[in-house]
């Protein structure tokens, strides 16, 4: 009888600690969803922002050059073909 009280008590202060630490400690289950998604969004911001600093990269690089290589921005950037001619796209993971 002894055992099974102290088993109990043991089992209920375990689920009490987890519950204390996954709803209302300092850093609680909300707390990490709204930071994780906060990481995402960010993510998603710096990812926006090279892909303009790149894209004014270049365009102001083509404004200079000559119309060869406005064709050959075309064909890498914007996958773009002559008739008759097959192109090859490798995309790196």
């Amino acid at each position: 009888m002894n055992r099974k009280i102290l088993l109990i008590i043991s089992v209920a202060t375990v689920i009490a600690f987890l519950v204390y630490l996954l709803f209302f400690s300092e850093n609680n289950i909300y707390k990490h969803r709204e930071l994780n998604l906060k990481i995402k969004q960010l993510d998603e911001n710096i990812a926006k922002t090279k892909n303009q600093i790149n894209n004014t990269y270049t365009f102001e690089q083509l404004e200079n050059d000559t119309a060869g290589a406005l064709e050959k921005y075309a064909r890498e950037q914007l996958n773009l073909q002559r008739p008759n001619e097959d192109v090859f796209v490798i995309l790196y993971e």
